[in-house]
């Protein structure tokens, strides 16, 4: 709990004040427009005296009370003087005693308001004429003796005015709880000197000005300086930025004071508090449940805001060192707590943003024990600088501990910077835990800077981190920079607790040139760490990561990995002496350079080294169940080679872990070890430790101490591809490095499957999608010509016409080729006349298909546009048909690839011509409401498809594609069982329904082969599996008058193993 005590060697006088000043009093319960004096007010004698809630002082000028004897003054009405200078509500006069209580209002105001002068649109001029209003005013002299406390409204407007102005010492308590707004330049809400007990600030103060500070306590406290209402200062006209600036005069844009001043000495510390919140252990009666004496119900929360870019708190004096003691009753003993919101806000252009500022105006600030920060700190500039919590020069402050948030945005200028803590060259700061959030984010990351935590003092010998330090969004990002301490640095990132959220340090960190100890026991760090000189280690364990360059620059060095730590990015060691180690199964990925006089040890782990060339060492000792990782250049036939001074020695169980740069290339017999003597010979599993695509071998030689890795590409058969994979390989492999992504990709694969997944993607359409669909529609279209009772004609019975609408769908798995389903749908009609010879008719239909593969992460979109010419004869029950067709096809094919996050889409259009006969003959057996219907025919379909080149994918993945033609013969035998609804005569309304079922057997043709190269490759075939026969069925009803019929037909075959269904919709009618 915390506990706020006024001072024991005043209770007692206040308390004898107060009992002696209950004795009498003098009440004004109406209006007046006389002021009063407390050593006159009882007949010519001196009295205490209230102006209670009815009462009303109202003046011209000069003032409405005067305390100039040893008596109280509470107000609970009004105190008024309008546009006078030099106007005073409550003056007491120096080395007086008595208690200064203000309930009601106070209003020291003027017949005054800007204009828009110049016509822009915008307020003009000075916010106030007058000068020298002040709502309380203590004079300078002797001190005075009783506390003043207002819990009503305070109004000002005038400049050099304040609210409440204390120019001697108090000798007392100064406690707001209301409202204290003031109006005008180099003016206070609350100003005072030297005070002998404690400051309350609640409520709300407000000031608004040039020069103008709501708070400004610059005396010495000897008590608690208690923060826990709301504090505002600005000089702007306005606090919300327009979207047009331009119209903005000086005027509008003037600078304001800090919000909040402490420019002394400060027994009781200071404190930015929150309401109490009660818990079940507390007594639902007790109305100060904190003990601070204080009511829980007047408590809120501190909020210190300034618009403008002085500071919104600023602790110490440019004439005199500032000394603050530990916050009284509170547990944390820190000097400065911050539990409320301090902000900082720049609005407008080239306007810096600053927060809380500590020192650096010319005296020392010495705080006990330092700064906490359990609430926020907030510094936000439009384009300039912002800093959030900054400690200048002469600060003293053992400790900074953050558990709430200190953050900084804006720095879209250039040389400008967003920084959260900032601790000035000379300063003083031991140690920095943050358990919170520092945070940094620039405005533009080609001019701006973001810095969490910088320390220009050099004298930051620890910082602790369970919680989040970020730099973002500049053009450079430091997290911390440590880098002007020269005795050493301990930089510690843990997890708070079992349960908490993992830590982070994201931006780079930079320390100096002492002997520096970093130690990573989990979380992430995001950004290059610099070591600085000295004899620098640094140890990441748990599941502790770090991405991002590391180096370090001097004479020793140690970097030890355990667990499932892993670093990534350029480690430089800077020719300094040390040990790499790497336990359990930790992993080191990178470039590694300048390490000669550094002995690797690896107890496990993974060191995959991605620079080729030498890699100097002066020792190497691998343990069983290690991985010793090595590049290999293809392009230019390089590789990591390990040169060790001295010994080299492989465990049995450990092992090479290889990775390629590119695909092609890479075959060959590398050295990748040169030892001065060397012991063992490492492992190599090509199932795990290199790209799937290869096999490999190691082999070692003890007499030269060279260890040689030996490198070929899997055949097809190895690598476990079929059909058309087997049949495209070699050109893929050949095409990946045309994109290094992509290549990557690929060689990133450890298993079979996922290659096969991934080697289907790169193919083109080849499984004869596109014929089955196609001629799926046109088939489809022409199936009403078998139809019996498909055509109407018109009464003369010459002319017959129809409309149909058809749907079709079907499939096939993968095969030796590629999986796919296809459907689509169809419109069209068509007219015929009979003749002697036959009815001879013409027909047209639009036909979309769509085919889509989702092995191959492909679609294929064809638009069909068909003319047929037909001849249908009846002799009796004998039906005959012939139908020749061409069609115009335009088509839109999409190729997908995605492997891991490596996305690609080609694209490609082309067209094709289609062209059909088919002939065909039934005939009809009628036994009165029952017919059978046997029937036979005969389709040939040819297809020429264009040849195209596709775009959008990339130079791996675009292909060329040859033109194909395929063509197909079949015959069909078929039989249809009938049945007759209703009436028998046509005229009356009928309806029948059908059962046919037969096969569809293949008699000739071929799907074409599909021939492809991808950019400068060579040609590859994709052979089409064949199309097989299958057994067909389908189910017919229609009805209607002799004028009128409409009808469906659902039908299904066999094909490829699957079944392809189809819908076929018909109206007819008579005109």
């Amino acid at each position: 709990m915390r506990h706020l005590l006024a001072c024991t060697a005043i209770a007692p006088v206040l308390v004898a004040l107060t009992a002696t000043n209950a004795a009498a009093e003098t009440t004004i319960g109406s209006s007046t427009t006389t002021a009063v004096k407390t050593s006159t007010v009882a007949s010519g004698a001196a009295d205490a005296i209230t102006v209670s809630s009815a009462g009303s002082i109202t003046l011209t000028s000069g003032t409405a009370i005067t305390m100039d004897s040893n008596n109280n003054v509470s107000n609970a009405g009004s105190l008024t003087i309008n546009d006078a200078d030099n106007a005073t509500g409550i003056l007491i006069k120096a080395g007086t005693t008595g208690n200064i209580t203000n309930s009601g209002t106070i209003t020291l105001t003027e017949d005054y308001t800007a204009t828009d002068t110049d016509s822009d649109g915008d307020i003009d001029g000075t916010f106030a004429k007058g000068t020298n209003r002040n709502g309380i005013l203590v004079e300078s002299g002797a001190a005075h003796t009783g506390n003043i406390d207002t819990t009503g409204t305070i109004s000002i407007e005038g400049n050099n005015s304040a609210g409440i102005r204390v120019n001697s010492t108090l000798i007392g308590n100064l406690s707001t709880y209301g409202t204290i707004a003031v109006v005008g330049d180099n003016s206070y809400g609350v100003v005072a000197n030297d005070i002998d007990g404690n400051a309350t600030i609640r409520g709300s103060i407000s000031t608004k000005g040039a020069n103008s500070t709501a708070v400004a306590l610059l005396g010495d406290v000897d008590g608690a300086v208690k923060i826990q209402g709301t504090i505002v200062s600005t000089g702007y006209r306005s606090t919300t930025r327009p979207s047009d600036v331009t119209k903005l005069d000086a005027d509008d844009l003037l600078q304001g004071g800090p919000a909040l001043v402490i420019a002394g000495n400060v027994s009781g510390g200071i404190v930015f508090d929150v309401a109490p919140t009660a818990s079940d252990d507390d007594d639902e009666d007790d109305t100060d449940i904190d003990d601070d004496g204080l009511l829980d119900s007047t408590e809120t929360t501190a909020t210190v805001i300034n618009y403008g870019s002085a500071a919104a708190v600023q602790i110490g004096s440019a004439s005199a060192d500032t000394s603050i003691g530990v916050v009284q009753g509170d547990s944390s003993g820190y000097g400065v707590v911050v539990r409320g919101a301090i902000a900082g806000y720049g609005i407008y252009d080239g306007v810096d943003a600053n927060a809380m500022v500590i020192g650096g105006l010319g005296g020392d600030v010495d705080i006990a024990k330092g700064v906490l920060v359990a609430g926020s700190i907030t510094a936000i500039s439009y384009d300039s600088n912002a800093t959030a919590l900054r400690l200048g020069s002469g600060a003293t402050s053992d400790a900074i501990e953050i558990s709430g948030t200190v953050a900084a945005s804006g720095a879209a200028l250039a040389n400008t910077s967003a920084r959260g803590l900032v601790i000035d060259a000379g300063a003083q700061v031991n140690s920095v835990k943050v358990s919170g959030t520092v945070a940094a984010v620039a405005a533009d990351d080609e001019k701006g800077r973001a810095i969490a935590i910088l320390d220009s003092s050099g004298t930051v010998s620890s910082l602790s981190n369970t919680g989040t330090i970020s730099a973002t969004g500049g053009l450079t990002n430091t997290a911390i920079d440590l880098s002007a301490n020269s005795s050493g640095v301990t930089l510690t990132q843990a997890l708070a607790s079992s349960t908490a959220t993992a830590p982070s340090i994201v931006g780079d960190v930079k320390l100096g040139s002492g002997d520096d100890v970093m130690t990573v026991s989990a979380g992430r760090i995001v950004g290059d760490v610099s070591l600085g000189a000295g004899n620098n280690s640094l140890s990441l364990s748990g599941s502790s990561t770090l991405t991002g360059d590391l180096s370090y620059a001097g004479t020793g060095a140690t970097l030890t990995l355990a667990d499932t730590a892993s670093v990534t990015g350029a480690l430089d060691f800077g020719g300094a002496s040390g040990t790499m180690t790497l336990n359990g199964t930790s992993s080191y990925t990178g470039a590694i350079s300048n390490s000669g006089n550094m002995a690797l040890v690896l107890n496990g782990g993974t060191l995959a080294v991605s620079n080729t060339g030498s890699v100097a060492l002066a020792s190497l000792s691998a343990s069983s169940g290690s991985a010793l990782g090595v590049t290999i250049n293809g392009a230019d036939g390089t590789n990591t080679v390990y040169d060790v001074a001295g010994a080299a020695s492989f465990a049995s169980g450990s092992k090479v872990k290889v990775a390629l740069t590119q695909v092609g290339g890479s075959e060959g017999d590398y050295v990748i070890v040169r030892a001065a003597s060397l012991s063992g010979t490492p492992a190599l599993d090509s199932a795990t430790l290199l790209p799937y695509m290869f096999k490999g071998s190691v082999s070692s030689d003890t007499t030269t101490g060279d260890v040689t890795l030996s490198i070929a590409a899997k055949t097809t058969s190895e690598l476990g591809l079929t059909g058309s994979l087997s049949r495209a390989y070699s050109a893929i492999f050949n095409a990946l490095d045309n994109d290094s992504t992509l290549a990557n990709a690929y060689l990133d694969v450890t298993d079979g499957k996922t290659l096969n997944g991934a080697l289907r993607q790169m193919l083109p359409e080849h499984s004869g999608s596109t014929f089955e669909a196609v001629t799926a529609g046109s088939r489809a279209t022409a199936r009403i010509l078998s139809d019996p009772n498909g055509i109407y004609r018109t009464k003369d019975g010459k002319l017959g016409f129809w409309l149909q609408q058809v749907a079709f769908g079907s499939s096939k798995s993968i095969g030796d080729t590629a999986s796919y389903d296809i459907n689509g749908w169809g419109a069209g009609g068509g007219v015929e006349y009979l003749t002697d010879l036959g009815a001879f008719g013409g027909s047209f239909a639009y036909i979309h298909g769509r085919d889509t593969s989702d092995s191959s992460n492909s679609s294929a979109d064809s638009d069909q546009f068909e003319l047929a010419a037909h001849w249908r004869g009846s002799w009796g029950p004998l039906q005959a048909f012939a139908r020749v067709s061409a069609a115009h096809i335009d088509f839109d094919g999409t190729r997908n690839f995605t492997l891991d996050d490596v996305v690609r889409k080609a694209t490609g259009d082309w067209s094709g011509k289609l062209y059909s006969a088919t002939a065909g003959a039934s005939y009809q057996l009628q036994f009165n409401r029952f017919s059978l219907r046997p029937g036979v025919g005969i389709d040939y379909y040819r297809l020429k498809e264009g040849g195209y080149s596709e775009s959008g994918g990339g130079d791996a993945f675009n292909l060329t594609v040859d033109g194909r033609t395929s063509d197909e013969m079949t015959a069909n035998g078929t039989i249809a069982a009938g049945y007759d609804f209703g009436s028998l005569n046509r005229e009356d309304g009928w309806a029948r329904f059908e059962l046919e079922g037969g096969r569809r057997q293949l008699i000739g043709g071929s799907l074409g082969d599909t021939v492809a190269h991808f950019k400068d490759g060579d040609d590859f075939v994709l052979v089409a599996d064949k199309r097989t026969s299958g057994w067909t069925g389908r189910a017919r009803l229609y009805g209607g008058t002799d004028t009128f019929r409409v009808g469906g037909e659902f039908g299904a075959e066999e094909q490829q193993n699957h079944v392809a269904i189809s819908f076929r919709a018909t109206v007819n009618f008579v005109l």
